[in-house]
């Protein structure tokens, strides 16, 4: 009911002669009030016409952001990437950069790209902010991949870090458990 009158408010402030900020402002809370209406089609066109219109934005890697996460709902993983891959290019604030780095690597995983996947999970893992919860997702992304790769070594590390740095317990458990299991394969020597 709240999301319905705010996007009547906003498409009225759209038809008014209001100034540019202001009809931007409004056409893109239009394009989250329209999400949370479950109206993606009609999202992604309010998004694309934002981006139209305001193509040098500050808002440009939060629309590319929002495009990305419709895209990747919908299942179309290649679109999704690329959205993503653009709001990296938009100069996200280094939090946002964290979840689309991970999100990049999530729609490449996706699409069979492991190896990019990896790339782009280790960009997310490189965070500062070592307990941001991204990171510690990519990171476990990372740990099922090397294992996949018998690269045993680097699974163990990653799981390591996992358990050193969640604020979930049961999660931090489980992989200094994985960890555990597989100390004897990573010191393994070659």
């Amino acid at each position: 009911q709240d999301f319905m009158r705010a996007a009547v408010s906003f498409t009225q402030v759209l038809g008014e002669s209001a100034s540019t900020d202001v009809r931007a402002a409004s056409r893109y809370n239009l394009a989250l009030c329209q999400r949370q209406l479950g109206q993606p089609e009609d999202a992604k066109a309010a998004l694309l016409a934002y981006r139209n219109d305001h193509p040098n934005d500050k808002r440009a890697a939060d629309v590319a952001y929002q495009l990305g996460d419709l895209h990747e709902a919908a299942g179309e993983n290649a679109e999704a990437l690329e959205e993503f891959q653009r709001a990296l290019a938009s100069n996200p604030s280094p939090a946002l950069g964290v979840e689309l780095e991970y999100r990049a690597g999530h729609s490449l995983e996706q699409q069979g790209n492991t190896d990019g996947a990896l790339k782009a999970y280790n960009r997310a893992v490189a965070s500062t902010d070592r307990k941001n919860p991204f990171r510690l997702s990519a990171l476990a992304r990372c740990a099922v991949l090397y294992e996949a790769k018998k690269d045993y070594s680097r699974a163990y590390t990653a799981y390591r870090d996992i358990a050193q740095n969640s604020k979930d317990g049961e999660l931090a458990a489980a992989a200094a458990g994985r960890a555990h299991q597989l100390e004897p394969r990573a010191t393994k020597k070659r």
